[in-house]
């Protein structure tokens, strides 16, 4: 038995910003992501664009930081340490789920990935951030 598999892949580098992505409306499939979406500060519009591109029934598939608990004042305020370093600028796991279902999201799935913990707890020792920010699967579709 001989077959052959003919993938039509395109691949295309823009630069751009998260918050305005520089894309056609309902052009893209899947968007994926690892640990970017924490360092924008709108948040909200970051959810609006991608639907905004997504074609219907695309995915949103992305990994990305959540907080489990209140940060405290001392992390969630420094932006030199703990927002660059990817924690201060987390959202809670309720608040991503309300932004994607506010920009038109559905079948949303947000999975925290308690092992994460062991590494994050590093990031910054003396700060004990393992307490309350984890790493999780966000997965949602247009």
């Amino acid at each position: 038995m001989q077959f052959a598999i003919n993938y039509d892949i395109t691949t295309e580098f823009r630069l751009g910003e998260i918050e305005h992505l520089p894309v056609a409306d309902n052009s893209i499939n899947v968007i994926i992501s690892n640990c970017v979406i924490n360092l924008s500060p709108d948040k909200q519009q970051v959810f609006r664009e991608a639907y905004r591109v997504l074609q219907p029934g695309g995915r949103l598939a992305i990994s990305d930081i959540v907080t489990t608990a209140e940060l405290p004042p001392e992390i969630k305020n420094d932006l030199d340490e703990y927002y660059s370093g990817c924690i201060s600028g987390a959202s809670s796991i309720a608040d991503v789920e309300q932004m994607l279902r506010e920009s038109g999201f559905s079948e949303i799935s947000i999975e925290p990935q308690d092992e994460s913990r062991t590494f994050i707890k590093d990031w910054v020792p003396a700060a004990n951030v393992g307490q309350y920010i984890v790493a999780a699967v966000i997965k949602a579709r247009k």
